[in-house]
Parts: C-alpha cells; sequence; structure tokens
C-alpha cells in the first residue's frame, strides 16, 4: 500500500452511508439509442487492447451519463455522453504516465477544444481527435456563454490532471488541505456542470452568485468524498492509492481503515446537510433566469447521486458484487499483489525502460521470467497477486 499506517489491513471495512437524508433522486434517460452510439464511437477509435476495451465496457460510464442528464435530448445528450466518456479515456490514458506526457495530452485536448477546425501539422491524437470530434457536436447545440465557460473549466481539470502526474513523478505526499484543493481539479467536476443547461445562456453572474457557487464547491466535495470511498479499495491493491482522500487520511493523523473512512463520511455528512439546506433557501433571481438557475442547482444535487449509484451499477470498484454492497456496505479488502507494490516504486525506471530501444523490453523480461522460475508456486501466485480478488 502507498500510504504508510501503523494498522494492518482488516479483512474488511463498513463504507458510510452517503445516500442517507439526501433528497435528490430521478429516472434515468430513456434514450439508450445515444448511450449506445456514444459507445461505439469510443470503441471506433480503437484507443484499447480488446481485453482492455472490455474493461471499459463493463464500467459502463453510460449509466453515469443517462443519471446525470437525465432531461437531455438528441444532440445535447448525446455530447454529454460522449463527454463522460471522454473523461475516463483521458484518465486511462494519464493515470500511469509522467508529467511531460500527461502535459502534451492536456494540450491535444485544449488544441482541439479552442481550434475544432485547425487540426495540428502533425495529425491528431487520440485524444486530440476524440475532443475535436465530440466538440463540433456540442458546438451544433451549446449556447455560447455554456461553451466559453467548459472551455475555461476544462483547461483547469487537464492542468490538475497534469499536476497530480508531476505529484507521482515526484513521490509527492500531499496533506489534507494541499490534496482537497488539487483534487478540486482532477475530479472534473465543474466542466460536467457546464452540460446541464448547455443550450441556454446563463450569465457568468448567476453560476458565480456566492449561493449557486457554494452549492456547485458542496456538490464537488462530496464526488470527491464519495469517488475516495468507493475506490480506496482497488487503488490501494494497485499501489496507486497516494491521490485519494482515504488515504490521505491515514497517513496523516495515524488512521486506520475503518478510522478513514468514518472521518470522511463524518465530513460527507457535514456538507450534505449544508447543502440541503442552502439548496431550500436560495434566493429569488431575476425571472428570466430564476428556473434555469434552480434547475442547474437541482442537477448538481442530481449528480451527487449519480456518482454514488454509478460507483455500485458500474464495474469499476466492486465489480459485480456492486448493487450487493450498496445495501449492506461492507467491503472485503483485497491484498495488495507485491508485483503492483514494486511497480509503483520503480516508477522512474518503468518510465526509463518505456521509451528505450525495444531489446530493452527483452532483456526486462527475460529476467522477471528467471525470477519468477526461481520461486515457489505460492511464492509466484502472491508476487503476481493471483491470490487476491481482482477486477
Amino acid at each position: 500500500m502507498t500510504s504508510t499506517t501503523k494498522h494492518p489491513l482488516p479483512s474488511h471495512f463498513i463504507l458510510p452511508d452517503l445516500l442517507d437524508q439526501w433528497p435528490f433522486e430521478t429516472e434515468p434517460n430513456p434514450h439508450q439509442e445515444i448511450v449506445d452510439d456514444s459507445s461505439h464511437w469510443v470503441e471506433s477509435y480503437k484507443a484499447f487492447s480488446p481485453k482492455a476495451q472490455d474493461a471499459f465496457n463493463r464500467c459502463n460510464f453510460g449509466i453515469f451519463a443517462s443519471l446525470a442528464y437525465p432531461r437531455s435530448e438528441g444532440t445535447h445528450y448525446r455530447a454529454a455522453c460522449d463527454l463522460m466518456n471522454l473523461f475516463f479515456v483521458f484518465d486511462e490514458f494519464s493515470d500511469a504516465e509522467n508529467g511531460d506526457v500527461v502535459r502534451q495530452q492536456a494540450a491535444d485536448i485544449m488544441n482541439a477544444l479552442r481550434y475544432p477546425d485547425k487540426i495540428p501539422a502533425g495529425g491528431d491524437s487520440i485524444l486530440g481527435a476524440m475532443t475535436r470530434d465530440y466538440w463540433k457536436r456540442t458546438l451544433e447545440v451549446s449556447s455560447k456563454s455554456s461553451a466559453e465557460r467548459f472551455i475555461r473549466n476544462f483547461d483547469e481539470y487537464t492542468d490538475a490532471v497534469r499536476q497530480e502526474a508531476v505529484d507521482r513523478d515526484e513521490g509527492r505526499e500531499r496533506s489534507i488541505d494541499e490534496y482537497m484543493k488539487l483534487r478540486r481539479g482532477t475530479i472534473g467536476v465543474y466542466p460536467s456542470f457546464d452540460y446541464f443547461l448547455l443550450e441556454d445562456d446563463i450569465p457568468d453572474e448567476y453560476i458565480d452568485h456566492p449561493a449557486v457557487a457554494s452549492l456547485a464547491l458542496g456538490a464537488v466535495d462530496m464526488t470527491i468524498l464519495a469517488n475516495d470511498v468507493y475506490s480506496w479499495n482497488v487503488e490501494q491493491c494497485r499501489g496507486e492509492d497516494r491521490h485519494n482522500l482515504v488515504a490521505v487520511a491515514m497517513r496523516e493523523k495515524g488512521f486506520s481503515v475503518q478510522e478513514a473512512m468514518d472521518y470522511v463520511g463524518t465530513i460527507y455528512a457535514g456538507i450534505r446537510d449544508k447543502y440541503v439546506k442552502e439548496f431550500n433557501e436560495l434566493p429569488q433571481f431575476p425571472e428570466k433566469h430564476d428556473k434555469l438557475v434552480k434547475d442547474y442547482c437541482w442537477h448538481m444535487g442530481n449528480w451527487v447521486t449519480t456518482n454514488i449509484k454509478w460507483s455500485h451499477f458500474g464495474e469499476r470498484y466492486f465489480g459485480k458484487k456492486g448493487r450487493e454492497i450498496l445495501k449492506h456496505r461492507t467491503v472485503e479488502v483485497m491484498r495488495p499483489s507485491v508485483l503492483g507494490w514494486v511497480m509503483r516504486k520503480s516508477y522512474p525506471l518503468i518510465v526509463t525502460v518505456k521509451y528505450a530501444p525495444r531489446e530493452y523490453y527483452y532483456i526486462v523480461v527475460a529476467f522477471l521470467m528467471l525470477l519468477l522460475a526461481m520461486l515457489s508456486a505460492p511464492s509466484r501466485a502472491r508476487i503476481l497477486g493471483l491470490d487476491s480478488p481482482s477486477f
């Protein structure tokens, strides 16, 4: 496990009940054919190997779009589905790369957003091409204010993802406050909010109004906290939990796993209660924009519900047990594989090998095969993580 703690890993832990006393609920968007079209669109770029594409599909990002944008239709809804898929493709592409590579990935994306009709002289990367294609679709229906706001927010998001990669390169371990500041960018929620009322022209002064901005921050923070308690188990098993509040709290405060889960749950409950109170006390806005602003705030509350449900309905964090875990909230701790830990600790070496001539790959693979052959069967299973539940 990346984070250090004096407590041994338990056999299981109990998740906080994040739907308790939460009033925002909706039915999924009925236009499943649009979700399917967006999924086929992702596959058409062949961004992943067949095995990786299958794993990507089992995460079921279409469920997220269906719940987050329940009232959208036509091109608006298709663009929102594409955005959700693009987020997760970028997440997969950037997650194990160094800062320089992620900086270029972010530049490719932002170039496509700012200059959708100008393909770079050397051609588009996969991320650039996907962004350009989906953004042109967005511009068919987006208001000017929504498009401009989205570009600003997405720029902050991609830069935060770049900074996360730099943190990985440097082995940086942030404090809780430092972590939350960066995580509010890497979570990618602010640009997602811009698609709620994509076609409507809502001036920045209403989105930035203190009452609305406070709700937005609350929804962002609840999304972060929920994501981190749900993803921690998979991430610690892979040795990738440095960018996770549960791990940060364990390291900084010396918590056990359950204490860290309870700590995050307590913070979450405070934010939840504040959100519900402030939502019910929203001020009146000018008649032309009052309903739009209220709809925007309702969608932010529904986004929180969406994140929780998708985390259990897809297979990204809990495999096929998600719906069951949503009810009883008890999670079996996955045992970290030694190989996963070594891979993360040896990241600078891996980056060096990655860009080395092909012959070096053969040398490294041969060495690893020889090393494994010298070990007993139980030891090999432990190193490869085959004795742990996996997804």
